[in-house]
């Protein structure tokens, strides 16, 4: 074999090598692993949720988001309107004041994958809905409906296979939330499938997830559901819905079609950078991540878009506020609360959050939130709205404070009450151990990047502004600071109340300041941070026992709306945004300003914004680009290392003496 065949034999084999390594690495982007085209599936991301998980009655992390594609509510939200949608329900009307009729479509359906339904279970009727709201409240989803009507077995009455009647409790006749509750999107699910679940697993539903690619726990008899979408494929971080050409709704005078894109596809980014260099890639369609320099990224990529054009880019949905620990004296006094609100700059929040923030409301109550703002009292809302003002929040804290020059520290003039043995406290933690002040901490989660910047910057402002040394810690997790906060273990603490469109004063102040709300603060100690006003839980209470709109009702909604202005017993941060990235690199149509302005992380996090989930299956168009991949630069490296490994064999094989 002569020295050039040698070579040529050499290189072969590297090359031969570096295909083989090549081929090991997994360069196929996870939809072509589920098997899906790329252009018939559309790709979101930023709301996290179990891809294994189908639980149509829990409404949180346990639920898998296929969930929302493959079961259905009876009625939803337009998030643009606030208009009521038919779904499964036709039409929901007062009978009289204690009551409300809803009617079902006609000529509903289940799917059954794998077996048949028996002939009498096969249609959709009153005693799935029945069943479903009866597993709602076993499993404590109902809330604040149980206390207005009671035992749903009682209160539920079939008045035939399409028409059931809700019976409210006297003391809530004309209850505007028991409608809400009923239009809020509850999934209905089939009875003949989920009582038989229900048995197998003696009641304890959250021990079984309905994985239905988990073919020995979930038996085909079970894998029942009515959706446009079924579930087809996950893994640990992506899960795909196919369309169901079995769907009732292909012949239904309103829906009528099936919808236009084949898969829905939800997929997990370790970090935010990575689901927009997805989103760049074309490998992404919709996204609910906070994207830092969004508008950079808009200029450089036309392909991805929000919802506005012009600032601010989001709606605001959930308010972001800093609570204080109550337990603690001076963090609970709201003279203190004041003078800090003073001094956030929204400017400089905005600057750091790609310039969406709105200054928010006192109440706590978001400025497009049209259901919530129904018994807002605007002229109560100026009179205690907190204006960016320093020299305010110095005149605050002389005069109820003294500033120590040589360490630089605040210190009350009076104690916890007149009688307190130590009369003044420092604004800081303070360690008598080693006569010390630190700096009061802000607890903030890991990850969420938006609130983090503004939380740096809140601590910033208290730092230098006010001479009240503030930092972030940031935690990684929920439980870890749902622990802390029940244990009364933080200063300050960063919270998102939590909010759907269709939500009222009534449910977002319940969610906070009742003590009987298993969701207050997000299942944080409450009333939130520990603060407790009888009067103002009185009046939650209360708040649904008057007709809506009437005289009575909003007098109550306007004691709470003062009490809450004179205690503040949470800083308001900011109005947090519900983010609405798309691309149009593979589908166009999305929902606009014209149609639907809002699109929330996830069309499908919260039921009732169905509206969203029926522009997007119904409105978008595949662009026909053909399927490309974004630059992979494991395939560089290797590629790289394998003409590397050529090179060198080729030097040493050269560099060999002959024989």
């Amino acid at each position: 074999m002569n020295r050039l065949t040698k070579i040529a034999c050499t290189m072969t084999i590297a090359f031969m090598v570096a295909a083989m390594t090549l081929s090991s690495v997994s360069l196929i982007p996870v939809s072509a692993q589920a098997n899906v085209p790329r252009n018939e599936t559309v790709w979101g991301a930023g709301f996290g949720m179990n891809p294994g998980s189908f639980q149509p009655w829990n409404m949180g992390s346990n639920q898998g988001w296929t969930t929302y594609l493959m079961y259905e509510p009876m009625f939803g939200t337009n998030v643009a309107t606030g208009e009521i949608i038919g779904w499964l329900g036709k039409t929901i009307e007062w009978v009289n004041t204690t009551t409300i009729q809803i009617t079902l479509r006609s000529d509903l359906h289940w799917t059954s994958v794998g077996s048949s339904l028996a002939t009498n279970t096969t249609a959709i009727t009153t005693d799935d809905v029945i069943y479903s709201f009866r597993i709602l409240q076993q499993t404590g989803q109902l809330g604040s409906l149980v206390q207005r009507v009671g035992n749903v077995s009682t209160a539920f009455e079939k008045v035939s296979a399409t028409v059931l009647k809700v019976h409210i409790l006297p003391l809530y006749q004309g209850s505007s939330e028991v409608y809400r509750q009923l239009t809020y999107g509850f999934l209905i699910f089939p009875k003949a499938v989920w009582q038989d679940i229900n048995s197998t697993y003696a009641g304890d539903l959250s021990t079984h997830t309905n994985d239905w690619q988990d073919t020995e726990a979930v038996p085909a008899k079970w894998r029942v559901a009515s959706g446009m979408y079924l579930p087809y494929y996950h893994d640990a971080t992506t899960t795909i819905g196919k369309v169901n050409q079995n769907w009732w709704g292909v012949d239904d005078t309103d829906f009528g079609r099936l919808p236009k894109p084949n898969y829905f596809g939800y997929t997990s980014y370790s970090s935010n950078d990575l689901a927009l260099l997805a989103m760049e890639g074309g490998n992404l369609d919709w996204d609910g991540n906070y994207l830092a320099g969004l508008t950079e990224v808009k200029a450089e990529f036309p392909n991805i878009v929000t919802y506005f054009d012009d600032l601010p880019y989001f709606p605001d949905k959930s308010p972001v506020m800093l609570v204080p620990n109550h337990k603690n004296y001076p963090l609970n006094q709201t003279w203190l609360h004041k003078a800090m609100a003073s001094v956030l700059n929204y400017s400089a929040m905005s600057d750091v959050s790609s310039g969406y923030l709105k200054a928010p409301s006192p109440m706590l109550i978001p400025a497009d939130d049209a259901s919530a703002r129904a018994l807002l009292n605007t002229t109560i809302e100026a009179k205690y709205a907190i204006t960016y003002n320093v020299a305010h929040a110095l005149e605050i804290l002389n005069t109820y404070c003294n500033f120590d020059e040589e360490t630089g520290v605040w210190w009350t003039k009076q104690g916890v009450t007149p009688s307190d043995p130590i009369q003044h406290y420092p604004l800081q933690e303070w360690n008598y151990a080693s006569n010390t002040t630190a700096p009061w901490t802000i607890l903030d989660f890991l990850g969420w990047t938006d609130v983090d910047a503004m939380d740096a910057v809140a601590a910033q402002l208290f730092s230098n502004l006010l001479h009240i040394q503030t930092q972030v810690e940031l935690i990684s997790g929920w439980g870890t600071v749902q622990v802390r906060m029940n244990n009364f273990q933080f200063d300050i603490a960063d919270m998102v109340m939590s909010g759907q469109i269709n939500m009222n004063m009534y449910e977002r102040y319940f969610q906070m300041f009742s003590p009987e709300s298993s969701s207050a603060g997000g299942g944080v100690n409450a009333p939130l941070g520990g603060w407790y006003n009888q009067t103002f839980i009185d009046d939650i209470e209360e708040l649904d026992t008057h007709p809506a709109g009437s005289a009575a009702q909003w007098a109550v909604a306007n004691e709470m709306q003062e009490i809450l202005g004179q205690a503040m017993p949470v800083i308001p941060l900011a109005g947090h945004a519900d983010w609405q990235i798309y691309s149009t690199t593979y589908w166009t149509g999305w929902p606009n300003s014209v149609t639907n302005p809002m699109l929330p992380s996830s069309p499908f996090a919260g039921t009732t914004q169905n509206a969203n989930l029926l522009a997007i299956v119904f409105a978008l168009n595949a662009t026909g680009v053909t399927t490309t991949q974004p630059p992979d630069y494991t395939l560089l490296i290797v590629g790289v290392a394998a003409v590397a490994v050529v090179v060198v064999v080729i030097v040493l094989y050269m560099r060999r003496p002959s024989k």
